[in-house]
């Protein structure tokens, strides 16, 4: 094949290209493939892109190193960069022209510069990298010039400088009324309880009071005597306001029965004291009681004996010794046997007469039901 014939296939196929591009762009499909619209802004559809993207990166990325390598400006390869910088100045110059004109073009459209989302993403990847290499080298991943302070990422300088922001931004948070200084308050409360976890397990590794971070009066004691105090102190007055409201002393839910526990903290407290504590306990106050003239179970006046009438009855009722059947009043059911129907119940044989005058009924028509106690037998009846 001579050199005539390539050149003429080459500017064959070259015509045919422009041809079918001309034709894909006016019916607004992807020059590429042609059968997608192309993405907002170029002449390829997202797959196509996609797939020519990472050619054109490696391309690009060994061309701008060649082109650096040489000393060269790694977009034009003419000329050498503007000081302290990657680029020549002409270079430099056309981009910052064409970002102008984009930006002006998109603004005109009401499309944004750039996507939010993705240029988030690109900037915390891009953050992550930086420093993790910063915090390998040991400087300051903040600013990347001073070495970093002992145990930590950043230079004293940027500590102090976010030390001051944090001030400054907790300050116009209080100001405004936002709890935290306008921060998060679950994260604020998640820091918070780790902080506390962390110092208390120092100050118990230490030896001190893991309350105050004193050294307690007695060796081998997790608080001192002063936050001892301070503990019995709200305890007494939290049990006072708690009693004084009703409220079981435990837990804050309704007491059962004028006691100081509800039901469930009570069968928890009773399981959880020893035998004799409890005993004890109870002599206590059952040689208080009596001396006070109260009642030994809930502490009412007891006119002299040892409960008041309603304990009584009650420890009465809930003994376990024998108390026998007991008797109650006779009743008496009027049935009528022909249709079975029950007339009525009564107190007492009179008004069974009386019903049967009322209802014209003789006696041998009725069958008449005496519902009396076992013991009753065993009982005179006046």
């Amino acid at each position: 094949m001579t050199e005539l014939d390539i050149e003429a296939r080459r500017a064959r196929d070259r015509e045919r290209y422009h041809r079918q591009t001309a034709a894909r762009r006016a019916r607004g499909l992807c020059l590429t493939c042609g059968k997608r619209p192309p993405a907002p802004e170029r002449t390829r559809c997202e797959p196509c892109a996609a797939k020519k993207r990472p050619g054109d990166r490696a391309r690009y990325h060994k061309q701008a190193a060649a082109r650096v390598a040489r000393g060269l400006c790694p977009k034009c390869g003419h000329r050498p960069p503007a000081p302290e910088r990657s680029q020549c100045a002409p270079c430099l110059e056309k981009d910052a022209a064409a970002g102008r004109a984009r930006d002006a073009r998109l603004r005109a459209a009401g499309i944004p510069r750039r996507d939010p989302e993705k240029t988030r993403e690109y900037e915390r990847g891009r953050n992550r990298r930086v420093a993790e290499a910063r915090r390998a080298e040991g400087i300051c991943t903040s600013c990347g010039n001073a070495p970093a302070a002992p145990g930590r990422v950043t230079c004293e300088p940027c500590l102090g400088q976010r030390r001051a922001d944090d001030r400054a931004r907790y300050a116009a948070g209080k100001a405004a009324g936002k709890p935290y200084g306008g921060a998060d308050p679950e994260a604020k409360r998640r820091a918070a309880r780790a902080r506390h976890k962390r110092r208390k397990k120092a100050w118990r590794a230490a030896g001190l009071c893991v309350k105050c971070g004193e050294p307690p009066e007695i060796e081998g004691t997790a608080t001192c005597a002063s936050c001892k105090e301070k503990r019995r102190v709200r305890g007494r007055r939290k049990y006072a306001e708690r009693r004084a409201a009703g409220l079981c002393t435990k837990c804050g839910t309704p007491a059962f029965d004028g006691m100081t526990y509800c039901g469930p903290c009570a069968l928890l407290h009773y399981a959880q004291q020893s035998p004799e504590r409890r005993n004890e306990n109870a002599r206590r106050r059952y040689a208080e009681r009596r001396a006070s003239g109260q009642c030994t179970d809930c502490g009412a006046p007891s006119q002299g004996a040892s409960r008041c009438a309603p304990c009584a009855e009650r420890s009465y009722h809930r003994s376990q010794h024998f108390k026998g059947i007991p008797v109650w009043d006779p009743s008496w059911t009027v049935i009528e046997i022909a249709t079975g129907r029950e007339v009525g119940t009564f107190d007492s044989e009179a008004d069974v007469a009386l019903c049967l005058a009322f209802e014209k009924l003789a006696r041998d028509q009725v069958e008449v039901l005496c519902d009396a106690s076992p013991m009753s037998s065993f009982t005179s009846w006046t």
